[in-house]
C-alpha cells in the first residue's frame, strides 16, 4: 500500500482505498438516462461524479444523449445532427422508459455543466458523434464550453474517439482525459492499455470490468495511471472491480456502489 500512496502523489486519481462513485448517465437504472432528473437523483444518492454523453444538433448546440440517433430514448426519430436544438428539446427523453415519469427534455451540455458546478460534483463527459469527423467537432466545442464555465478542474473528457480527445487536449492542454480502452470487448494487454493513456497524456483509462486483471491494474498503477471500471451496476461487477483495486466504479445504480465502498472502508475510531 505505501507504493500506491507514493504513486498517488503524482496522480491523485489513483485511489483504490477510496474509489470514486460515478453515475453512468445519471441514476439511470430508475430514471431516464441523460436527463436532469437522472443527474439530480444520482447526486442525492451519493454519486461523486456523473458520466454523461455529448452529441451535437444541426445548429451546433451540444446536447446530452448517448446515441447519435433519437429513436431509442425519445419519442423522436432520425439523427441528432439533423434536428435543431428547438426540435430536440420538444421531444420527451423519457418516452421509452418504463416508470411513469413526466415529460423530460433532453438537456444541453450547458445545463449539465452549470448544474454540476452548483452541486459541487465532478463530471466525465463522453464525446459521441455519428462519425470520427463529427466527434472531432464535438471535442473542440466541448472543451471550449468547459473553459467558458471555468470547469476544467472538475471535468474529465472521455471517448472511444481518441483522435477527438487528442484534438481537444491540443486546444486546451490542461484538459483531463479518461479514454475508453480500445478495443473494449477483449482482454487487455497491460502494456498497450498503459500506452493508450500515455499517448493522450491521460491520468485515467476506462476498462470494462469483465476484462480487468490483476496484471492490468498493477501495470497501470505502476505507470501512474488510474483505472475506472464499468459498467459496475450488478454485484459481480462491483465486487470483482473492488477486489482488483480499481480507482472508480461506474454504474447505473448508485446505492450499491456507495454501500460496497463503505463496507470496505477501514473503520476509524
Amino acid at each position: 500500500m505505501p507504493e500506491v500512496t507514493d504513486r498517488a502523489r503524482d496522480n491523485p486519481w489513483i485511489r483504490p482505498d477510496d474509489p470514486i462513485v460515478i453515475a453512468h448517465r445519471g441514476h439511470s437504472i430508475a430514471v431516464p438516462e441523460n436527463t436532469m432528473a437522472a443527474y439530480r437523483r444520482a447526486v442525492e444518492l451519493g454519486a461523486q461524479m456523473i458520466e454523461a454523453d455529448v452529441n451535437v444538433t444541426r445548429d451546433g448546440h451540444l446536447v446530452m444523449i448517448h446515441d447519435w440517433t433519437l429513436d431509442r430514448t425519445t419519442n423522436g426519430s432520425g439523427h441528432v445532427h439533423d434536428a435543431t436544438l428547438d426540435e430536440v428539446q420538444r421531444l420527451d427523453a423519457g418516452a421509452r422508459f418504463d416508470g411513469g415519469h413526466d415529460r423530460l427534455p433532453i438537456p444541453t451540455t450547458d445545463d449539465l455543466v452549470r448544474f454540476a458546478g452548483e452541486a459541487g460534483i465532478l463530471l466525465c463527459l463522453e464525446i459521441k458523434g455519428a462519425d470520427a469527423d463529427e466527434a472531432d467537432r464535438i471535442g473542440i466545442d466541448l472543451v471550449d464550453l468547459i473553459v467558458r464555465h471555468d470547469a476544467l478542474d472538475r471535468t474529465f473528457v472521455s471517448s472511444y474517439h481518441h483522435r477527438a480527445m487528442a484534438g481537444a487536449k491540443a486546444r486546451v492542454p490542461e484538459l483531463r482525459l479518461a479514454p475508453e480502452r480500445l478495443p473494449d470487448d477483449v482482454p487487455a494487454d497491460p502494456a498497450d492499455a498503459s500506452a493508450q493513456a500515455s499517448r493522450l497524456g491521460a491520468p485515467v483509462i476506462q476498462n470494462h470490468w469483465r476484462y480487468l486483471t490483476e496484471a492490468l491494474v498493477e501495470r497501470l498503477h505502476a505507470d501512474r495511471i488510474a483505472i475506472w471500471a464499468w459498467p459496475t451496476t450488478e454485484p459481480d461487477g462491483i465486487e470483482v472491480s473492488l477486489d482488483l483495486g480499481v480507482d472508480a466504479l461506474m454504474g447505473d445504480d448508485v446505492p450499491p456502489m456507495v454501500d460496497a465502498i463503505a463496507r470496505r472502508r477501514p473503520a476509524t475510531s
